[in-house]
C-alpha cells in the first residue's frame, strides 16, 4: 500500500511541475508594460505600425525602435514627434526614437528623434 502512495505522489508531483513549467509566462517588468502601451497607442488607427521595442541591450535602455511599413503620405518626422510625446506620457523620458522601415535588412531609418 505504501508503494502505491509513493508512486501516486511522484506522478502527481511530476504533473504539477510539468504544468508549472509549461504555463508560466515570462514576467513583463515596468519598462515592458510602458513599451507595450506606447505600441498600443501608436498602432491605434495606424495600420502601418508593426511594433515598438527596445533597440539596444541591456534592457531597459533609452532607445525605442518603431517598426513601420513605408507608406506614402506619412511625414515620418512628425510621426517621430508623436512617438516621443506618447513615450513621455507613458513615463519613458528622454528617449531616442528610431522609425525603421520593415522589410529591409538592415532596416532603413526613416526618422530619428531625441525626445526632450
Amino acid at each position: 500500500m505504501q508503494h502505491k502512495k509513493t508512486i501516486f505522489f511522484l506522478l502527481l508531483t511530476g504533473y504539477a511541475l510539468l504544468y508549472i513549467a509549461t504555463s508560466k509566462q515570462a514576467p513583463c517588468n515596468d519598462d515592458c508594460e510602458k513599451t507595450g502601451r506606447v505600441f498600443r497607442e501608436l498602432s491605434t488607427n495606424r495600420t502601418y505600425v508593426y511594433g515598438v521595442y527596445r533597440c539596444t541591450l541591456p534592457r531597459p535602455s533609452d532607445t525605442l525602435c518603431v517598426l513601420v511599413r513605408d507608406t506614402s503620405g506619412i511625414n515620418w518626422n512628425m510621426f517621430a514627434d508623436t512617438a516621443c510625446n506618447i513615450a513621455t506620457q507613458q513615463g519613458l523620458l528622454q528617449q531616442k526614437i528610431f522609425i525603421l522601415k520593415n522589410g529591409t535588412n538592415p532596416y532603413d531609418t526613416l526618422a530619428k528623434k531625441l525626445c526632450q
